[in-house]
């Protein structure tokens, strides 16, 4: 089985763990991951946050955008230029307005409503991902658009990931290219990378 296969079918078997979760659950799971996130002194220090607009049976995110704008922060969400492959970083002032599905059904901001944010203004970066292991390996959605964040971002900004517990496995397979991120939450724990 070669990498690629690898990463499609751990790919695979994780978003069928995550599905699997019932919605009290997941919703119970993503508020105290959310506390989590909110409560860390990296994300407590930000001014300029990077967040993402949960889809599918993701991590749900919203209380945190929502949140991050209570406590004064800018907020920016990625938009996919599917042209360039790479992420559109965009200022979000009300996440009920300022979204709509984008590339893949993901809530994405509208960028005639939402001006741009540069890379280097970026404090705190959140990572999505569909599995994770305790080496802080990352296995993504298959894109390569946060991995060019977090090369971006690398000791400057921290990064950190969020996921449900079910989605932290033995082992992700990972290439040269794939960025690991420096701290992972999950509902029970947080995971830092030594």
């Amino acid at each position: 089985m070669t990498r690629a296969d690898e990463k499609r079918e751990l790919r695979r078997r994780t978003i069928a763990l995550r599905d699997a979760l019932d919605a009290p659950t997941r919703k119970a799971n993503s508020a105290a991951i959310c506390r989590r996130v909110l409560e860390s002194p990296e994300f407590r220090r930000a001014r300029v946050v990077l967040l993402f607009a949960s889809f599918g049976s993701e991590v749900d995110t919203g209380d945190l955008l929502e949140a991050s704008l209570r406590m004064g922060k800018r907020l920016a969400l990625p938009r996919v230029d599917p042209e360039t492959r790479r992420l559109e970083l965009r200022e979000v002032r009300s996440p009920n307005a300022d979204l709509t599905p984008g590339t893949w059904g993901i809530p994405e901001p509208i960028p005639e409503r939402c001006p741009e944010v540069a890379l280097h203004d970026i404090d705190f970066v959140l990572v999505p991902g569909v599995a994770f292991d305790r080496e802080l390996r990352r296995l993504g959605y298959g894109g390569g658009y946060y991995d060019r964040v977090l090369a971006a971002v690398a000791g400057r900004a921290p990064a950190i990931a969020i996921c449900f517990a079910a989605q932290v496995v033995a082992e992700v397979p990972a290439d040269e290219h794939d960025m690991r991120v420096r701290v992972l939450i999950t509902e029970t724990e947080r995971i830092d990378r030594p």
